[in-house]
């Protein structure tokens, strides 16, 4: 399934925890709002772009990430952003029907303490009580790990969905990694792939959001950015990262 209404974008690597399960590289690269509008105006007019999907990092470290939340809102496009939910940003953002909370939890308070540091599992519930209270769609991204696998059905909070994403580092089992794709919804969908066009902090284009082949620059006319994309999905139309999700998938 091809999406071009969607985009990844990733401000920033930098983030204000040092998360044991991470697998990014903490560059120091960050695109400003005006890049980023800039980049979103002329792929506007090659697509119907309808939803963003902002990650890092931690975009909420950014002081200016609320303002650029307002002005995509203005334009008529949906938001959504993975945060841990540490930083409380919440208040400065107009429209919180159409911003999306995806906020990380590893598991229990016990095994997301160990992993995230002491006091961030009543911090990020907090974020998430908050959140609710100012009508922002919220839901909660499980990163599956071995200490958290336990818990695929039992762990909760506040009777909220859940997407499960899985750790890259490799600690679940073949068998595990299975059930969970095969029985939960997980990041990315599977009826939509790993590939959408992903703006990174690097300012090159990627066809996946977990890729490191670029197909452009954040420069490149936005067609040829297109076509570099089609032209990838249409050799592997599961996924464009044959490193990853496509070897978890067969």
């Amino acid at each position: 399934m091809v999406s071009l209404e969607n985009l990844y974008i990733s401000s920033l690597e930098t983030c204000n925890l040092h998360c044991r399960y991470c697998y990014t590289k903490k560059t120091k690269n960050v695109l400003t709002n005006q890049q980023i509008l800039s980049f979103v105006n002329r792929y506007r007019r090659y697509s119907n772009l309808k939803s963003i999907i902002f990650c890092g990092g931690e975009v909420f470290t950014l002081n200016s990430f609320p303002d650029l939340i307002n002005k995509l809102n203005k334009l008529g496009i949906f938001i959504t952003v993975i945060t841990n939910g540490t930083i409380d940003r919440l208040t400065e953002i107009k429209n919180p029907n159409n911003c999306q909370l995806l906020v990380s939890f590893d598991g229990p308070k016990n095994i997301h303490d160990h992993n995230r540091g002491v006091g961030n599992y009543d911090l990020s519930k907090s974020f998430v009580r908050h959140a609710l209270d100012l009508d922002f769609p919220v839901e909660i991204f499980f990163l599956i790990t071995k200490e958290s696998y336990p818990y695929l059905n039992s762990f909760n909070i506040f009777g909220l969905e859940k997407t499960y994403l899985i750790d890259r580092l490799g600690s679940l089992s073949s068998v595990q990694t299975q059930n969970v794709l095969k029985n939960y919804p997980t990041y990315p969908p599977k009826t939509f792939g790993c590939h959408q066009i992903s703006l990174q902090s690097d300012s090159l284009i990627y066809p996946c959001c977990e890729t490191n082949k670029p197909i452009g620059k954040i420069s490149t006319p936005i067609k040829k950015i297109i076509k570099n994309y089609l032209d990838l999905v249409h050799q592997n139309p599961l996924c464009v990262d044959p490193d990853f999700y496509c070897k978890l998938k067969k």
